[in-house]
């Protein structure tokens, strides 16, 4: 949300009906940005994000609302943001790297999916990011209107995503992956649901970029 490149407000309509009809609603990640934000700049970013959490919360009070972040979002002044506002919403909270509920595992993917993390679940978080000026924004505006962000996405195959996860959750020491099921994550931006690989089933959610495929999943844990 916030820039230049999203379809997001596309899929509000979606979203309000299924909080309205959900119990819980995780949000996995990057869906702020502050470095190629199109508001002032990443502190008034952070507060219009924090506005339109509140707003999403406070409409659907019978639903519980996670946060997790992700590599775009995963800042540690947002990060006080979103503890203030757990702290006035009651039905909202926030975590750094993953989510269990039941038999899910919900993460953004970047952590897993990364080469050479010391840990796939645990988030460093990162100082505020420089906002991006007009130049950048136009050169990024082209490689989206030419599609060619759509490639990047075939370079990461459902398999490939669930081999190098499934890898991440052997390594886990904490036994936070015993017991799970599903997986669900984000970051490729390529959409899939129900892929199978060894006893577990992965789902992505894809992206709300322009010209991508983004994918509201129902879960039954």
């Amino acid at each position: 949300m916030f820039t230049q490149r999203t379809v997001a407000p596309s899929y509000q309509d979606a979203i309000n009906r299924a909080a309205g009809e959900a119990d819980f609603f995780v949000l996995n990640g990057d869906v702020f940005d502050f470095r190629w934000t199109t508001l002032n700049d990443a502190e008034h970013t952070a507060c219009v994000a924090v506005e339109w959490l509140e707003s999403l919360a406070k409409a659907s009070p019978n639903c519980r609302f996670f946060y997790i972040m992700g590599n775009h979002d995963g800042l540690d002044f947002f990060a006080e943001h979103l503890k203030t506002t757990a702290e006035r919403i009651e039905n909202f909270e926030w975590h750094s790297s993953h989510l269990r509920i039941g038999s899910s595992l919900f993460f953004h993917g970047d952590l897993p999916l990364g080469i050479g993390r010391p840990d796939a679940f645990e988030r460093t978080l990162l100082p505020i990011e420089r906002k991006k000026g007009k130049l950048a924004n136009f050169a990024y505006h082209l490689f989206i209107e030419s599609r060619l962000h759509r490639l990047t996405a075939h370079f990461h195959s459902a398999q490939r995503c669930a081999k190098r996860i499934h890898a991440a959750m052997k390594q886990d020491a904490t036994g936070l992956t015993e017991g799970i099921t599903d997986v669900y994550f984000g970051h490729i931006h390529h959409t899939f649901t129900d892929f199978k690989y060894n006893g577990f089933t992965f789902h992505n959610t894809g992206s709300a970029i322009r010209h991508l495929k983004c994918n509201l999943l129902q879960v039954r844990p």
